[in-house]
């Protein structure tokens, strides 16, 4: 083992340690308490600002969309009439082709009575079913249910991916 006389003893530095600092200290100041009241007052009155004129402007935009849909809900209604009666000829068309071998059928009637409601000069819809009782699946989506509108059923990034043969069955 190692004796008493060989063992050094640990000493403090010449001069004694350095003063420990037990004083209350505060975190350095990166901003100004009034510094940041004002950039924050600021930031809110900006804000507040750009909100209303935003909205300003949403209501004058809807106040103008309503107006031009009021301006053209003559013309829109007549070329849905027109696209209703266009189909309607169509059908008749087709009857009169496909019955043309049955004695005694009268084109718009189930053998001599009338299949439509009539109500004189006021307009009716007909129902989906009598519309499109010749057409193709794919063209009732798109003219009955409003499926080639943009913001119905736009084109999207995918399209190219599905196949022709299963895509008809979704758009």
């Amino acid at each position: 083992g190692m004796s008493a006389a060989g063992a050094k003893q640990d000493m403090p530095p010449e001069g004694g340690y350095r003063k420990f600092n037990f004083a209350r200290t505060f975190p350095k100041m990166v901003w100004r308490p009034g510094v940041v009241v004002g950039v924050l007052f600021g930031a809110t009155a900006y804000g507040s600002y750009t909100a209303i004129e935003r909205k300003r402007m949403l209501v004058t935009e809807k106040f103008e969309d309503v107006d031009i849909n009021n301006a053209l809900e003559p013309f829109l209604t007549a070329e849905r009439d027109r696209y209703w009666l266009r189909l309607l000829k169509k059908n008749r068309e087709l009857e009169e082709k496909v019955m043309a071998d049955v004695l005694g059928w009268k084109t718009g009637t189930w053998y001599g009575e009338p299949v439509y409601l009539t109500l004189g000069q006021k307009w009716w819809d007909p129902i989906e079913h009598e519309i499109f009782a010749h057409s193709e699946r794919d063209q009732i989506l798109r003219e009955h249910s409003w499926r080639h509108h943009s913001e119905y059923a736009g084109p999207k990034f995918y399209d190219s991916w599905i196949p022709k043969s299963i895509g008809k069955y979704f758009w």
